[in-house]
């Protein structure tokens, strides 16, 4: 009697363990599917942005938005052709005011910045061979008189036939004889650089000076000065004493390559620019093209008169000018993110050709391409204004179509 209650209650566990174990096992295939309906709902959807065709592509919406697809424009482009130089004092009209005759210098009137006339005396030098021209003068001058006055009374004379004719012959030879020498010792004065007014102060109040005035050829302005008193200096001195520049114009002066000779003319408008004065334009005109080749760089000098009435550029400055080959044309234009340089070494860009069912489409198209101004592009060929154009990171659709191509 006492077995059969443990008898009675095993087949109660054996019940409640299998319920268990039908439970567990239904949670775990719940647990399961759920899983696995989680993970295939986080896949992403296929992408369909790639090559579709000859030059064309399909983009996504995501990717759509920075491409900027929208209108190519139509501008006016410059012809024009750019060069970098110096700007350079006028050669032209810049003089080295040197002295005719050696000696030491006795007299600095002007210094570095002034403006001078034209036969203003910048400095004087002491001459000695001065006092003997002037002594010369003195003498002539003198010798002159005497023989105007001996002839005026031979003529006199002759009238009343009291002189032999030979004898009025030989004082006509002496006055003559006499006004030649004068005017020579003149002339001597003259070339040591003295004036009238000097050569007559000489003659009417005998004195001797042997100090020579250096005058300045030219106006302009003083733009060296190395002269100092006491200095000996000679023809040609180098530095000279003085060295004075008409600055109402100056040269600026560029080397351009050898290919691009062909565009250029004398006479040519330029427009030259300096870092000092960023905003401001100074109108030229080329006046002289090189005559030779450089043999190493195989470019070729250009210069260019520039006017500067306000006197603003100083030689040395960088400048740059350009310089209009052609008139102005109307050309289509794109911004320069829009053109693509190809391996294959065309420019390209990319047309917008419509949508489909998985995105929009974008072909490329082959074009010729001018100057850049400002950014944009001028299209020489292959694009017509107003044609939508992806106006921004076209590169990558050329990666786009190049990477589903292989």
């Amino acid at each position: 009697m006492s077995s059969s209650p443990s008898v009675m209650r095993r087949p109660l566990w054996w019940i409640v363990a299998a319920v268990v174990l039908v439970a567990a096992a239904a949670a775990f295939a719940l647990s399961g599917r759920s899983g696995g309906e989680t993970a295939a709902s986080d896949e992403p959807e296929p992408s369909h942005a790639g090559k579709v065709a000859d030059e064309t592509v399909r983009v996504s919406a995501a990717q759509l938005a920075a491409l900027d697809i929208g209108p190519a424009g139509e501008r006016t482009f410059q012809n024009l052709q750019q060069a970098i130089g110096n700007i350079d004092f006028n050669q032209d009209r810049t003089v080295a005011v040197s002295t005719a005759y050696a000696g030491r210098i006795a007299r600095v009137l002007v210094k570095a910045g002034d403006e001078v006339q034209a036969g203003q005396t910048l400095y004087t030098v002491d001459v000695p061979d001065i006092a003997q021209a002037a002594s010369t003068l003195i003498s002539t001058a003198g010798s002159l008189r005497t023989a105007n006055d001996t002839l005026k009374r031979a003529q006199a004379l002759a009238q009343d036939n009291s002189i032999p004719q030979k004898e009025l012959q030989q004082n006509q030879s002496d006055q003559q004889a006499a006004d030649a020498a004068f005017r020579a010792a003149r002339k001597t004065l003259q070339l040591f650089g003295l004036a009238e007014a000097d050569i007559a102060r000489i003659e009417r109040e005998h004195t001797i000076d042997v100090e020579m005035p250096v005058r300045s050829p030219i106006a302009g302005r003083v733009t060296a000065r190395a002269a100092q008193v006491g200095l000996l200096t000679q023809p040609g001195a180098s530095p000279a004493p003085v060295t004075v520049s008409d600055l109402r114009t100056l040269w600026m002066v560029a080397s351009i390559p050898e290919s691009d000779f062909a565009l250029y003319r004398i006479g040519q408008p330029v427009k030259v620019r300096v870092q000092a004065w960023p905003d401001r334009t100074f109108e030229g005109r080329i006046s002289y093209l090189g005559d030779t080749v450089d043999a190493n760089t195989h470019r070729i000098s250009v210069r260019a008169d520039v006017a500067d009435p306000k006197r603003e550029l100083r030689p040395q400055m960088l400048a740059d000018f350009s310089i209009s080959l052609s008139a102005p044309a109307q050309a289509p234009s794109v911004p320069a993110a829009a053109v693509v340089r190809e391996t294959s070494g065309v420019n390209t860009v990319w047309v917008s050709a419509g949508t489909d069912a998985q995105g929009k489409l974008l072909k490329r198209r082959q074009v010729t391409v001018g100057r850049t101004d400002q950014g944009q592009v001028q299209i020489a060929s292959g694009l017509q204004p107003g044609e939508q154009v992806a106006r921004r990171n076209a590169l990558f659709l050329s990666n786009l179509y190049e990477a589903n191509a292989e």
